[in-house]
């Protein structure tokens, strides 16, 4: 069946847009600036250039950081300030392995509950993820991706599963950013999203529940090896990084 444009158009970006506080508004840059990458693991927060930045004084900006230290985005530490906390292997594996038995579920409710104009509706964002693939757009890609696992788990109808996927997405958010997998994992993540894209077209809930899975599966393997390797690399570049002393 084509897809409508019109029907297109009104998917995920049809939500009206809510009107931030500044408090939110910096908490919100501040955890984006994180996850991608701007501030990096380890790194202090530089709260003079980040004012300047953002245009507010010092107050804001601390209360901002106390809600991402509680978040545990960052970590204070005494006469030092707040510093970025660093990617816990161990705990990125742990989520991965809790978003599986969801992932299950998302798609046993799914098949329930979805209405047929929803299928369409996640036709067309796959489309789009195999455009972003296909024009060679990482970040595209990346970002529709996140969006069709989104959309996946609020077509559940449960709020509070959908709220535990969202809090967990965001603990693993900054380990797959980190995680410059290489081209042969991004063409496999398609296929894998073309499968159980087929399985829902198919209405097949124990195929799309086990595709699901297993999706979450593989990509919590490229992520934890693409960690390990970065970490090794940095491991070794400080061996090489010569002495003070020399």
């Amino acid at each position: 069946m084509p897809i409508d444009p019109q029907e297109k158009s009104r998917t995920w970006n049809s939500q009206p847009t809510k009107r931030l506080t500044l408090h939110e508004d910096l908490v919100a840059r501040l955890t984006e600036m994180i996850q991608e990458g701007e501030l990096p693991p380890g790194s202090r927060m530089p709260e003079i250039q980040l004012c300047e930045h953002f245009g507010v004084s010092r107050t804001p900006l601390r209360e901002a950081l106390k809600v991402l230290a509680a978040d545990g985005w960052l970590v204070w530490k005494a006469n030092h300030g707040a510093r970025v906390s660093e990617v816990d292997v161990g705990e990125v594996a742990e989520v991965f392995e809790l978003l599986g038995g969801i992932e299950r579920l998302i798609g046993q409710l799914m098949i329930e509950r979805m209405v047929p104009s929803e299928h369409l509706e996640m036709q067309a964002m796959h489309l789009e993820l195999a455009r972003r693939h296909a024009a060679e757009d990482r970040v595209g890609y990346f970002r529709i991706n996140q969006e069709i696992h989104r959309r996946m788990s609020a077509l559940t109808r449960n709020r509070s599963l959908q709220d535990t996927y969202e809090a967990l997405s965001k603990k693993v958010y900054r380990a797959r950013t980190m995680a410059n997998y290489g081209h042969e994992r991004w063409d496999q993540s398609l296929i894998e999203h073309t499968d159980f894209m087929d399985a829902l077209r198919r209405h097949d809930q124990a195929e799309l529940m086990e595709r699901l899975e297993a999706h979450n599966k593989a990509t919590c393997e490229a992520v934890i090896s693409a960690l390990s390797d970065l970490r090794a690399a940095q491991a070794g570049q400080k061996r090489l990084r010569p002495s003070a002393k020399s």
